[in-house]
């Protein structure tokens, strides 16, 4: 919930690793999902809160008020149908919350992925390439944006590493007809976990966005499926000194 021209008064952007901050329950019997983060906020989407203009084959949104809180959750659709990237073992999701304070706006999203973690025997040699999506959002001084782009990840197991480039679009959220304003690109390193398939690195701007700012920030994910066949982190970035601007998102993908 933003006001017309598209702000609020607080924003807030978080982007949580995979069993790190939101966690995700289906219920088979109501076929709803009910989102928590680690503050003990929590919200549940039934079906019949599907918002169908919102919704395609490659996501679905879901919508709730109560009171001065409007919850919204979009879900990354896995399976053979989605158009945009065809997913067996990972997915990611956004839950957006406002709060009307009258005066002022609260509002949040935070950013999370899920799926089913790779073997306990990780892969030890060899690499991978990704095929991903990139989804997120991004405030800057002139209003709210929704990200888009394209992005690269690979892996390699022997050296226990990953490198990955996020290239960045936004589109004005109150003024989704306008040009996209380059977030521009960032290159990311990090290393892979001992145990478990988890990954984490820094995330370094190259250059800087459309209005000179420069951010840098981190991301943090997994490997999913039993050999690992696809992955999922998510990101966030703030501005650097004499900048300003944040940012946060998800990537998904599978080997190709």
């Amino acid at each position: 919930m933003l006001r017309a021209d598209g702000t609020a008064s607080n924003l807030g952007f978080v982007a949580n690793g995979f069993g790190e901050g939101v966690s995700l329950a289906y219920d088979a019997a109501t076929g709803g999902y009910t989102v928590k983060d680690a503050s003990g906020a929590s919200a549940t989407f039934l079906p019949q809160m599907k918002v169908p203009s919102q919704s395609n084959d490659s996501v679905t949104t879901f919508a709730k008020a109560a009171g001065n809180v409007d919850d919204q959750l979009t879900l990354f659709n896995p399976g053979a149908n989605n158009p945009t990237l065809k997913l067996s073992y990972v997915s990611y999701g956004a839950w957006q919350r406002a709060v009307d304070n009258g005066a002022t706006i609260d509002f949040s999203q935070q950013f999370f992925v899920y799926g089913i973690r790779q073997a306990a025997n990780q892969p030890s040699t060899g690499s991978a390439s990704y095929t991903t999506t990139v989804d997120g959002i991004w405030s800057t001084g002139s209003g709210l944006y929704k990200l888009a782009g394209t992005s690269d990840f690979t892996a390699n197991f022997g050296n226990m590493t990953v490198a990955t480039t996020l290239d960045l679009q936004g589109t004005n959220a109150s003024a989704p007809l306008q040009p996209p304003k380059d977030l521009g690109r960032f290159a990311g390193t990090g290393s892979i976990a001992a145990m478990g398939g988890g990954f984490s690195g820094t995330l370094a701007h190259q250059g800087t966005d459309a209005f000179g700012n420069t951010l840098n920030g981190t991301f943090a994910g997994a490997f999913f499926g039993p050999q690992g066949q696809e992955m999922g982190y998510t990101f966030s970035l703030r501005a650097a000194a004499g900048s300003s601007g944040t940012a946060a998102g998800a990537v998904v993908g599978k080997a190709r």
